[in-house]
């Protein structure tokens, strides 16, 4: 099931992500093992129209590049949601880290002009088992979503 947006190679759309969503917390609900999940809102800083136009394919490539095979992306407008599978608090704090140090760089498009990233992360993990709950992860990365837009742009916070 590799149905992706074409527009947006390598990031599922909301609707595969969900099936994937429920079927990881499944597993991890019955062979007890870590699920984490990640919601990251990008926002491009760029200097011209053309910059802002290749922003999205340039971030979108750079995920998929940094993320495991086993990672699940998903992208609605210009936010992200990302199932890690047997990822720990530890693990997720470190997904985190990589991010905003990767995206803390400015990119080049083809063209030569400049773009660099805004992001506000929101994340949580589960050990897994009976009280392991989707609508509850959920709750918590929207938290941690809303914490880091307080905090300010480059910043993440996991709520456990």
């Amino acid at each position: 099931m590799k149905k992706m947006d074409a527009h947006n190679e390598g990031i599922y759309t909301s609707d595969v992500f969900q099936v994937l969503f429920e079927y990881e917390i499944n597993r991890a609900r019955r062979y007890p093992s870590p699920v984490a999940l990640i919601e990251m809102e990008m926002k491009p800083v760029v200097s011209n129209e053309e910059a802002l136009i290749a922003a999205p394919a340039i971030f979108m490539s750079t995920l998929n590049h940094h993320l495991r095979s086993v990672d699940i992306p998903s992208k609605t407008k210009n936010v992200f949601r990302i199932m890690l599978p047997t990822t720990n608090e530890a693990g997720t704090r470190a997904v985190c880290e990589r991010l905003l140090s990767v995206y803390k760089n400015k990119f080049d498009t083809p063209n030569g002009y400049s773009i660099a990233y805004s992001l506000h992360i929101g994340a949580t993990s589960h050990g897994g088992g009976s009280t392991l709950s989707g609508v509850e992860l959920i709750q918590k990365i929207e938290e941690g979503l809303k914490q880091s837009k307080l905090k300010g742009p480059n910043t993440y916070v996991v709520v456990m």
